[in-house]
């Protein structure tokens, strides 16, 4: 009878949460993970990151070094939330898995205007040193909103954002054909991110959504016409500090050329936080 009513109060907190009851977990854990996911969330939503980032595990406070550099993912793309809820919880033992509907709007990167939308986002309680705290998954540990352009025959590309993972460096960027003519670009083909002098190699692998699927096959773009899309670069190590990139895309031709050309975009100067 006992275990009967507790199995009751678990379906109940769950339907709270407007989900489809999960496996069977102790209500005062889920209760706490509850408690620290909505105070996470309801922390990025009013921009107060000095509190959301104390509810980090200290893996994560770790891997972003700072407040600014985990400020820096949302600040860059102007990303806010303006409502949630939390949808569906399940639990792993000392980890809950909460997935949250959010009313969101962001800057997009091909036409830089700010657009709507309702996403759902994945958000992991962690149970640390007896509290309750909040992980996301696959986030930069800082990003920079750069908008540095470089042109060459007419053809520009713009580097909107640079985002900094443990082994890599993504570049967010639009490129244009303002010319009259098709043009052929192959963004992971030859282009390389010069940093300090030392020339790195694109990621240039059938591996999605590491890169990009667009920028692997190549992009023909029609006069006037534009796209988007990202391009990493592997690290060696993590290096918080002033930064100063260069990146060349290449190659490019011209419907009928014989020649290829790049493209350079830089100096792209990246300030620590």
């Amino acid at each position: 009878m006992k275990r009967a009513c507790s199995i009751a109060i678990i379906i109940v907190t769950l339907c709270l949460l407007g989900a489809t009851p999960a496996p069977i977990i102790e209500q005062q854990p889920v209760q706490g993970a509850v408690d620290a996911v909505n105070a996470y969330i309801n922390a990025l939503v009013k921009h107060d990151f000095n509190a959301a980032f104390a509810l980090l595990p200290s893996g994560q406070q770790s891997y972003f070094g700072n407040v600014q550099n985990f400020a820096s993912n949302m600040q860059s793309t102007q990303y806010t939330i303006h409502k949630f809820s939390l949808i569906s919880a399940l639990s792993h033992g000392e980890i809950v898995e909460f997935t949250s509907s959010e009313d969101v709007t962001f800057l997009d990167v091909n036409t830089r205007r700010p657009v709507s939308a309702t996403v759902k986002d994945p958000y992991f309680a962690l149970h640390e040193n007896g509290s309750w705290r909040v992980k996301q998954l696959y986030q930069p540990w800082k990003s920079y909103a750069s908008e540095v352009a470089g042109s060459a025959q007419g053809v520009t590309v713009t580097v909107h954002r640079v985002q900094f993972f443990d082994k890599r460096v993504q570049l967010d960027c639009t490129v244009l054909n303002g010319t009259s003519t098709p043009v052929q670009v192959l963004p992971l083909g030859k282009s390389v991110l010069d940093v300090g002098g030392a020339k790195i190699a694109a990621l240039n692998t059938a591996t999605f959504p590491l890169n990009n699927v667009a920028f692997f096959e190549g992009l023909r773009l029609l006069p006037k016409q534009q796209t988007s899309g990202y391009i990493n670069f592997p690290v060696a190590q993590k290096k918080d500090e002033n930064q100063t990139f260069t990146l060349t895309v290449a190659p490019a031709i011209f419907d009928g050329a014989e020649q290829t050309f790049a493209i350079v975009v830089g100096p792209i100067r990246l300030n620590k936080m």
